[in-house]
């Protein structure tokens, strides 16, 4: 699958007055501006691509959030393509402020041929960054007014020119683009890679409307980013990735043909359920002073103790998770809690809802609480990896007769250690962990013994559903019944005749029988709630 290294070299020898400024090139420019430029470089205000790479080469910085040497490759492209080789990179600008809470950075590229592109810088790891990307939801960030400032310098020199950036960069661009005295006369197209919208709350929509036909969106198919405020652009494309969900956001998987974006039918619905709970989160916390809280409960906290980037935080360990949670979780100092609007709210939606009644209603709460604990018991048998089945085992026994000794060393010490009146609790202890110790030692014997125990456990299920069958008069309960005596009979017969199990089948038996039995429970349930 091609991405824009692979277009930069198949189009590497074309030049830009050969082949114009297109879509991709935008897409190359973006994940370009991520570069990190040493001052020392930009001494003469100005540098071409290839200069860049003859004097950092691979030890070129990027400050996108990328896990491979993706970036380093699409700059030896570039540096070694007639294309863009001679882009001139100039008016770099990257600063951080503490003080603001601003992470911003931008640079233009100017073409052989006289064009010129604008890039703004999407977020990078730092914690100032992100903070600075919730801030959207309740103000104006100080990165949007430099982006302004930028474009204003820019349109200064009176050449026309492109505009975008990704992620948080796309914000940037549009932002500056829509606030931008005679926009139509200066640029050429605002070219939005995946990038946040705004908060109506905070930016009027009529700006976007009025520069609506120069605006180019491009989003990939599973889609969280550009989904956050979407902007409602007319001309928008959606390109395939060959990365899984949440990854797709990285410039450099999105898919290239040839002739220009590799383009998908639609955006994952899996994504756009993501956007309409986050949408809908949003508009519960609708006070902004509710959402300013709550982003600086969490970034405050994330960078206490010295982190700056999200990686330093990570380093920090369970630790940090769980204060940063408990933080989010709690009231502040002044007894303000930024999401108490959002859980009475949720628990006043919930309450409004079909399971409410039915968790409420005489008569359904062990019903609740059956398909609750087959489905939370199904999850365990799936998720348990193989190899700790065994220890799963062990550490399930080791517990019923560590469970066992404790109650025994309870009733010893309230008859004042008389084992004479405690014999049969010190007998079954010492019986309980004598049996442990031959499991764990003898080879096989624990797998034997949970042949037996599974094996028994079903043939029993089998008899107590050919009992209820019996008994039943309801068609819906027969079937039921009858398909779980067969199924379970069929389980225990192969666990305890069988000459040779796989291990792994105890828990995927266990657990599918645990999920069906939930199942059946749901539908009756809803069958009983029908009525």
């Amino acid at each position: 699958m091609a991405n824009i290294i692979d277009y930069v070299q198949w189009k590497g020898d074309i030049s830009f007055e050969e082949r114009p400024f297109n879509i991709v090139d935008n897409l190359v420019f973006s994940e370009l501006g991520y570069l990190e430029i040493p001052k020392w470089l930009m001494s003469e205000g100005q540098i071409t691509i290839r200069e860049i790479w003859e004097k950092l080469g691979k030890s070129a910085q990027f400050r996108a959030l990328s896990f491979s040497d993706g970036d380093i490759l699409l700059l030896e492209a570039c540096a070694l393509s007639n294309r863009f080789a001679d882009v001139v990179i100039s008016d770099y600008e990257d600063s951080s402020y503490d003080s603001d809470n601003t992470q911003f950075a931008a640079m233009t590229f100017s073409t052989s041929f006289g064009e010129k592109y604008i890039s703004f810088r999407g977020t990078d790891d730092t914690i100032l960054g992100w903070k600075e990307d919730f801030m959207i939801s309740y103000c104006k960030v100080p990165a949007q007014e430099r982006a302004l400032e930028y474009l204003e310098k820019i349109a200064a020199t009176g050449q026309k020119f492109y505009v975008g950036g990704h992620s948080k960069g796309a914000n940037l661009a549009l932002y500056g683009a829509a606030h931008l005295i005679d926009t139509k006369d200066c640029i050429k197209k605002v070219y939005l890679n995946d990038g946040p919208g705004f908060c109506e709350d905070v930016l009027n929509a009529d700006l976007i409307r009025q520069i609506d036909d120069i605006c180019v969106r491009i989003t990939p198919e599973y889609c969280i980013v550009g989904g956050i405020f979407q902007p409602e652009i007319t001309v928008d494309y959606i390109v395939k990735s060959s990365a899984p969900q949440i990854l797709q956001h990285a410039l450099l998987s999105w898919q290239i043909k040839p002739e220009g974006l590799d383009l998908a039918d639609g955006h994952d619905a899996v994504s756009d359920k993501i956007n309409s709970l986050f949408g809908a989160f949003i508009e519960k916390m609708d006070a902004l002073e509710d959402r300013q809280a709550f982003v600086n409960s969490i970034f405050d906290t994330m960078s206490q103790n010295g982190a700056i980037t999200i990686s330093d935080f990570v380093k920090k360990g369970p630790n940090a998770f769980e204060d940063l949670i408990m933080k989010i979780a709690t009231d502040d100092e002044s007894g303000h809690h930024p999401l108490k609007k959002v859980k009475e709210s949720l628990v006043q939606d919930f309450s409004k809802t079909f399971l409410w009644k039915v968790i409420t209603e005489e008569g359904e709460t062990k019903s609740i609480i059956r398909i609750c604990v087959s489905l939370l018991i199904a999850g365990m048998c799936y998720i348990i990896p193989n190899s700790l089945i065994q220890t799963a085992f062990a550490i399930a026994i080791f517990a019923i007769v560590a469970y066992q000794v404790s109650r025994s060393l309870y009733y010893l010490y309230k008859v004042k250690w008389d084992f004479n009146k405690e014999r049969v609790r010190v007998n079954l202890s010492i019986v309980l962990i004598v049996s442990y110790v031959i499991l764990i030692m003898k080879d096989a014997a624990l797998l034997l013994f949970s042949s037996i125990l599974f094996g028994i456990f079903f043939f029993i299920s089998s008899y107590q559903c050919l009992a209820r069958l019996k008994n039943s008069t309801n068609k819906w309960q027969k079937s039921r019944y009858c398909f779980e005596m067969v199924m379970t009979f069929l389980y225990g017969g192969y666990l305890l005749f069988s000459p040779s199990v796989v291990l792994g089948w105890y828990m995927i038996s266990f657990g599918t029988f645990m999920l069906i039995d939930a199942i059946f429970e749901i539908i009756e349930l809803y069958i009983r709630q029908r009525k």
